[in-house]
């Protein structure tokens, strides 16, 4: 079994179990709503409220909230798998048109003739350094005159 495989298979079942979450709170928005109706209609209506227009704007977007909250703003299985099959197939279209670009007809590859050019080999030149050679001033100790002895004689 594919990982794809895999995971849709977790998908499903997690959608499936939020819809049935999804109707259950609906189911009790539904009966409060009921509720607050009945007690509403059994109130007497003694006077009637003038609201001001900032109040009135705030009441209308309660209301719009409310409608909002009730409509059920998920995919249902049906748009999903309608959806999962647009994907797909624009998938395989895409899949196609890549496989067409890659694709060069090995005549075309033979009709290209390029003359190679030979390769110059051209090394950086390296500036000579130059050396410091320090303490020529100093007095000479036993060991330096020892070792000019010696370099006298190896030449």
């Amino acid at each position: 079994m594919k990982a794809t495989e895999i995971v849709e298979k977790l998908k499903e079942v997690l959608l499936g179990s939020q819809e049935v979450e999804i109707q259950e709170e609906i189911k009790e928005e539904l009966s409060t709503a009921e509720e607050l109706a009945e007690k509403v209609e059994e109130s007497p209506k003694e006077e009637e409220v003038v609201l001001s227009e900032d109040e009135q704007l705030e009441q209308d977007q309660a209301v719009e909230a409310e409608e909002e909250a009730t409509e059920a703003s998920y995919v249902t299985k049906e748009e999903f798998a309608e959806l999962k099959a647009m994907v797909e197939s624009l998938m395989g279209e895409v899949k196609s048109t890549v496989e067409k670009y890659n694709e060069v007809p090995k005549e075309e590859l033979s009709s290209i003739d390029v003359d190679a050019e030979p390769m110059v080999h051209t090394p950086e030149v390296k500036p000579e350094v130059q050396m410091n050679l320090y303490a020529q001033n100093r007095p000479q100790t036993t060991l330096d005159r020892v070792l000019s002895n010696i370099n006298k004689f190896n030449k």
